[in-house]
């Protein structure tokens, strides 16, 4: 399928998503909802989302210390919020990877399949948490929607999750690979695959830097949780937390899948879908996707003025290297 048609398909989707849901709303019903919403609390909601930045930094940092790479934290920084920036307006939450994963490449004047890996073990990471997270908590208060236990739903996930991680990271798909490459005669990636694998060595060597990451990745999580509880309070939807702790990790994981634009029709299909089964109403539902929405953009936004700055240093620097 051509790149054009994926497009189209990913639109048609989005928009009949998005139509499924209006036949169901009370338009009238959905705008009092929307304006009712507690400003205060919202931008609480928002501070807690951008809190997830620095903790995301930290994560990052601890990853690439074992590829011997040491980035300042304020650099770093200033990455991932470009990197959340950018992720507001490309195809997926990839888009903003590969932007994280290009400008630390050009700094550190690394290759981007090192800068990529850790870009992939850190997204590793934070989904490991979402999921753990996820099957304590529908462990400790079963629940099921449609007939249908999200404890198996979280087992089945996870299954899946461990086997892909063993067929990346083991050491006997890294000779595979290897092999492959030198009958290939492609010296040169099997090269960069040689040094992606020694910092992956280097990290499971490293206990202290995984403990680190497992216990920032569940802040990470944590945060996202609590943001949108409190979003769900601004709107007046008082369920238990215990339901955000199940529910919130289900939301990411479905709007991870690149289905629609930007999870744009997935994310509020999957609010009511949840959310109904405790007795909220569809347009509450909704409108707490929206907000989720909204959170996000709180906390990227500032990425887009840390972009603009980013580039005139960036530029100056070039403008002030001796010519040759």
């Amino acid at each position: 399928m051509s790149s054009r048609a994926k497009v189209l398909l990913k639109v048609v989707l989005t928009l009949a998503l998005l139509v499924f849901l209006l036949l169901r709303m009370d338009l009238a019903e959905f705008g009092k909802v929307l304006v009712s919403a507690n400003l205060f609390l919202v931008l609480i909601a928002g501070l807690f989302y951008f809190g997830t930045v620095f903790l995301s930094v930290g994560r990052w940092k601890a990853i690439l210390g074992n590829f011997d790479i040491h980035t300042p934290l304020v650099p770093l920084t200033k990455i991932t919020l470009i990197g959340y920036f950018f992720n507001l307006f490309l195809p997926s939450a990839i888009g903003g990877d590969f932007v994280r994963a290009y400008y630390l490449a050009k700094r550190e004047s690394r290759g981007m399949s090192t800068t990529v890996t850790t870009i992939l073990l850190d997204r590793t990471a934070g989904l490991s948490a979402l999921l753990l997270i996820g099957l304590i908590s529908v462990s400790i208060y079963p629940i099921s929607v449609q007939g249908f236990s999200l404890v198996g739903l979280f087992l089945l996930v996870a299954a899946g999750f461990a086997l892909g991680i063993t067929a990346i990271f083991h050491s006997g798909a890294h000779r595979y690979f290897n092999a492959l490459l030198r009958r290939l005669h492609l010296d040169k990636f099997e090269e960069k695959l040689e040094l992606v694998y020694q910092g992956l060595t280097q990290l499971r060597r490293n206990r202290f830097a995984i403990l680190l990451v497992i216990l920032l990745s569940l802040g990470v999580q944590l945060l996202v949780v609590i943001a949108m509880w409190f979003a769900a309070l601004s709107i007046g939807i008082s369920v238990s937390f215990n339901l955000f702790l199940i529910f919130i990790p289900i939301v990411n994981l479905a709007t991870a899948i690149p289905l629609t634009i930007n999870g744009v029709g997935v994310r509020e299909s999957v609010y009511y879908l949840l959310f109904s089964q405790v007795g909220v109403p569809v347009e509450s539902a909704v409108t707490l996707s929206l907000l989720n929405l909204l959170v996000m953009m709180m906390a990227a936004l500032p990425g887009g003025i840390v972009y603009s700055l980013y580039k005139k240093e960036q530029k100056f620097s070039l403008e002030a290297e001796p010519e040759n």
